[in-house]
């Protein structure tokens, strides 16, 4: 009864530690092996044994110093507009104002909306004859006529984010305004009668009672930054000249454009340590603190 009694729980995750085996270690392993090839994607079975020369390409090609800093500058500044904007948006809804449910409803819409669709409006509105943002700011004087975001290699990445911005920063506002929600009110009631204010309210209270949230928001706004896709492909696939071709979009080109199986994957593989030690790190610096 003993032995049952410990093997019970070991039984209840079987299941699912199988189904993880099948549907993610055996892949990633099986990706590892395929990336110290040349293997092609229209001719796997001729694939020949290169050893890690695939991650030696990948590290002295010209086109990965704009590979990071595509990547670097989506993932950073992905996460850091949306988390900030989000806590705007989360600081307002948390205010006694009418009607909370209808703008609590209304800030939703853009996580709710498809990416595709998302992205079609924005390009429509980007577009440099007939685009709604590009008349707006060349009747300001602040661009010129036809100016095309997504064709200039510095502004084409700023596009991108903008867009990731619409579409992330609902459940950035969602979670940390369940956050506030959560957190007492006699603490703001002690504070205004020592006499602080809104602004010192917000910071000696809010943003510590908001530590646990904002910990686990950040880590997977960043994991979610790195797997993105849908966004960037739709909007430039990369281009112009690789300027916002991140580690993801990267491993795509060269696998079902260039037909480089063994390269890509050895792209994918850099890509998942990046996400993993970046996870790990952060945990321990970091999370694991708070406990």
């Amino acid at each position: 009864m003993q032995l049952k009694y410990k093997l019970t729980p070991y039984t209840f995750i079987l299941p699912a530690m199988f189904i993880i085996t099948v549907i993610l270690i055996i892949p990633i392993f099986f990706a590892i092996s395929i990336s110290l090839t040349d293997a092609k994607l229209l001719a796997f079975s001729d694939a020949k044994f290169l050893g890690l020369q695939n991650y030696k390409t990948f590290f002295t090609d010209s086109n990965f110093r704009y590979v990071i800093r595509a990547t670097s500058i989506y993932v950073v500044g992905g996460v850091s507009f949306t988390y900030l904007f989000g806590l705007i948006t989360a600081t307002i809804l948390n205010q006694k104002i009418k009607g909370q449910f209808i703008y609590r409803a209304l800030m939703i819409l853009p996580w709710a909306i498809p990416q595709v669709v998302l992205v079609l409006v924005f390009r429509w509105m980007l577009n440099p004859q007939y685009g709604v943002i590009n008349f707006l700011l060349h009747s300001l004087r602040i661009i010129p006529r036809d100016f095309a975001w997504l064709s200039n290699v510095n502004l084409a990445i700023i596009a991108i984010l903008l867009v990731t911005l619409w579409k992330q920063y609902p459940i950035g506002c969602l979670i940390l305004l369940a956050g506030m929600k959560s957190i007492p009110n006699e603490q703001y009631e002690a504070a205004a009668v020592d006499g602080a204010n809104v602004i010192q309210k917000f910071i000696h209270i809010t943003i510590p009672g908001l530590r646990y949230v904002s910990a686990v928001l950040i880590l997977l706004l960043v994991i979610w930054s790195f797997g993105n896709f849908v966004i960037i492909w739709l909007m430039t696939q990369g281009g112009p000249a690789n300027r916002t071709s991140t580690l993801t979009i990267f491993t795509y080109l060269n696998a079902f454009k260039f037909s480089k199986l063994g390269y890509a994957s050895a792209i994918g593989f850099v890509c998942l340590l990046i996400s993993l030690i970046f996870s790990i790190l952060y945990y321990v610096f970091f999370m694991k603190k708070l406990d």
